[in-house]
């Protein structure tokens, strides 16, 4: 009602001024204001051009709503005003956000489309490259053990010939020709321990530092890569398949629909009170997407659009306080996305997605470097496989 009052209001000054052009602007808005039969009538004085007999219904219309309506402190139809700019402000970010999203979404299924297979015999590679390198480490392990239980047993059996020669040597006479032979196997003796303790040493050692921590965690990451970019490349065969449904008209049509009734129901600018209906449309509309369903998209933006969408917060608040809390609350999310779109924007995924102009040759370049990558990832895992069976 504050509404047709304040367009009537417009209108009276309007025709006091002389002004059609005004007159014209607000009677589009008039006709659209739920109506009675009086604003029915003063439109068509309006329409017909008779300004004295429009004039005089407005101003008895106008006198008898004084009469009844309650004052309304102007500072709400401020802080509505103010909201609304806001909702629009944060409905074009959302909608910023999207896009660029959107260019990246669109960018990555082209990757994975032309080269997900090749990528996944990579990752696929480093897998296997990662459980050899393991299998090495641990048969390594394994060789160190077992030479450092000989070289026990060695220097054992070297420490009771020691013993023997010493006891020989001492029954002999010093100057005798067998002492001197004695003596001499006694200080090879000697000298094969003390080389054979060196060794053992080093092997605990490497014992005492023995880690494959970093080895195991090296195959866990690179089956967590494979197993992860599979899911990827599923997903995007999936929505491929989907889109191949649709006429390229039909695809840019379901994106442009979907932008547009995201800027409608996004939780984020829609009063407090619905943030959960739009957050089942969000969901509604996000499944669409995923599946290509045109028709389930246009369903819903047409909803959206016939009013029963979930409503802005500046259509439902009248309350001041709760205007001014809205406001500071939009303000907070407005800077929160400036900064994430800024964020976005200085990634290399998004530097490079919004900078390939001619994809064909990016991406042709890309798959001669990844089969180089590929050629020498299956020469190092045959190499490793290699030495495992040769011990």
């Amino acid at each position: 009602m504050n509404k047709i009052i304040k367009r009537l209001e417009i209108i009276k000054s309007a025709i006091e001024l002389e002004d059609e052009e005004i007159i014209r602007q607000q009677l589009i808005y008039l006709k659209n204001e739920p109506q009675d039969a009086v604003i029915s009538a003063i439109a068509q004085a309006i329409e017909a051009r008779r300004f004295s007999d429009a004039m005089q219904e407005i101003s008895a219309w106008l006198q008898a709503q004084r009469a009844l309506s309650t004052w309304q402190d102007p500072s709400i139809a401020a802080s509505k005003l103010e909201l609304k700019a806001l909702e629009a402000q944060l409905r074009d970010l959302i909608d910023k956000r999207n896009a660029r999203v959107q260019v990246l979404d669109d960018f990555n299924d082209l990757y994975h489309l032309r080269l997900g297979p090749l990528m996944s015999r990579i990752l696929e590679l480093r897998k296997q490259l990662a459980v050899s390198m393991q299998r090495k480490h641990e048969a390594e392990i394994k060789r160190r053990e077992k030479d450092y239980q000989s070289c026990l047993q060695f220097i054992s059996q070297a420490v009771d010939q020691l013993a023997a020669l010493k006891q020989q040597w001492t029954g002999l006479n010093a100057a005798s020709r067998e002492a001197v032979g004695i003596r001499q196997r006694i200080q090879q003796q000697t000298e094969l321990i003390t080389a054979l303790l060196a060794e053992i040493r080093e092997l605990e050692a490497d014992f005492s530092h023995q880690d494959d921590s970093a080895s195991r965690q090296a195959q866990e990451n690179a089956e967590q890569d494979y197993h992860q970019y599979q899911e990827q490349q599923q997903e995007a065969q999936f929505r491929y398949a989907c889109d191949q449904r649709l006429s390229a008209d039909e695809r840019s049509e379901l994106k442009r629909l979907w932008r547009q009734a995201s800027r409608l129901c996004h939780p984020d600018v829609v009063a407090d009170e619905l943030k959960e209906k739009a957050h089942q449309m969000m969901v509604q509309l996000n499944q669409a997407r995923q599946n290509a369903d045109l028709a389930a998209i246009r369903a819903l933006l047409n909803q959206l659009q016939s009013g029963l969408e979930p409503m802005m917060a500046s259509d439902r608040l009248n309350n001041l306080e709760h205007l001014r809390h809205k406001i500071r609350q939009l303000r907070m999310q407005i800077d929160a996305l400036l900064q994430e779109i800024t964020q976005l924007e200085t990634e290399n995924a998004w530097r490079l997605a919004s900078s390939v102009t001619d994809k064909e040759a990016y991406f042709s370049e890309q798959e001669r470097a990844l089969t180089e990558i590929r050629n020498t990832l299956e020469a190092q895992v045959q190499q490793v496989e290699q030495e495992l069976l040769t011990g």
